[in-house]
């Protein structure tokens, strides 16, 4: 077979009933030069048949066995060394692409060389729940993610195309078991760019035997580690406890009040945002939409939330660092009471 534009990662353990339906996302794709290695990470049900047996029916399929469980993070970067394309998409056993996905990214990447590091928003889907399958859109361009990565995983996994050379040179950690897409995402935007489509471009099957179900402690406290890593680049006596970095999470994610959230936390996010801002590669106009959120947000707490009493040090903060914006959002609230 000719070198691939894309080498498609998957590992596997234990994954057969969900395994044959993202193997056939693959093989569906409209882009038909790819490889894809199937990783099976000494399982011991028939996800390893299932593989051999796609791999007979399509040479694109490149089966690579794990004699013992290695873990995720190590099968991955097993199969970065193995992979041929110019692209490495990741996608995990129990997820599945839409059909234009990889030839999309490849499209878009070819168009944008800056970027080396993309992802789309996705679908989830909860059967388990009987719910409908529910678009989430990400944050799309390079400032947000890299704010958004200080404390939040901007990316879904299974979306994700990065640039071979880039992930071979900077590849998993492996001394994170799990949660090891957080922390590498952090260290990639430090060395490129990255973007986020906003066209859903794969299926998150939500179910009890995901990892991060399964492993929810363990990727959580793991999780909180990569935040204060990332953090202490600003902040470098930041000592969050677990309630601090929950509610600091919970505040950069939504544009609502979130309870409770603390004037403590609050300062912590205005000083974050006060030094990360500072940065001259930063798109101006993003990051004012961001200080405009943040604000409004604040607001929205400190009028709406009897927990929230703020202290005099957060509105010193307020006032001091974000005076014009606070006018604006005072003004457009006095236009609207009118």
């Amino acid at each position: 077979m000719n070198r691939p534009i894309v080498s498609v990662l998957t590992s596997v353990h234990n994954g057969a009933p969900f395994l044959p339906r993202a193997i056939e996302s693959i093989l569906k794709q409209t882009l038909f030069a790819f490889e894809f290695i199937l990783i099976d990470d000494a399982s011991t049900d028939t996800s390893l048949a299932i593989i051999r047996h796609w791999a007979q029916r399509d040479e694109r399929i490149v089966p690579v066995v794990n004699e013992t469980n290695l873990g995720l993070t190590r099968s991955l970067n097993r199969g970065i060394g193995l992979a041929r394309g110019r692209y490495i998409a990741r996608q995990d056993a129990d997820d599945w692409s839409h059909p234009e996905r990889l030839a999309t990214q490849v499209r878009f990447l070819e168009a944008h060389p800056d970027i080396g590091l993309l992802g789309s928003a996705a679908w989830l889907v909860d059967p388990q729940e009987g719910r409908e399958p529910r678009a989430v859109i990400p944050p799309l361009n390079h400032t947000e993610l890299c704010w958004w990565i200080l404390c939040l995983n901007p990316f879904f996994h299974s979306s994700v195309m990065v640039d071979r050379h880039l992930l071979q040179t900077h590849p998993y950690d492996e001394s994170m078991r799990y949660g090891q897409d957080f922390e590498l995402w952090g260290r990639l935007l430090q060395v490129t760019r990255g973007a986020n489509l906003a066209e859903p471009l794969v299926s998150i099957h939500r179910h009890d035997d995901r990892i991060s179900v399964k492993h929810a402690i363990q990727q959580r406290q793991l999780a909180h580690g990569v935040v204060h890593k990332h953090v202490r680049r600003w902040l470098p006596d930041a000592c969050w406890d677990e309630e601090t970095i929950r509610q600091v999470r919970r505040i950069m994610a939504s544009p609502w009040p979130t309870p409770p959230e603390s004037s403590r936390s609050w300062e912590d996010v205005l000083q974050l945002f006060h030094l990360f801002s500072r940065q001259d590669h930063l798109d101006r106009q993003v990051m004012a939409t961001i200080e405009r959120q943040l604000l409004k947000h604040l607001l929205l707490s400190l009028f709406s939330s009897p927990r929230l009493r703020p202290e005099w040090t957060l509105l010193q903060a307020m006032i001091r660092r974000h005076p014009r914006t606070l006018v604006e959002l005072a003004w457009k609230y006095l236009i609207k009471s009118m």
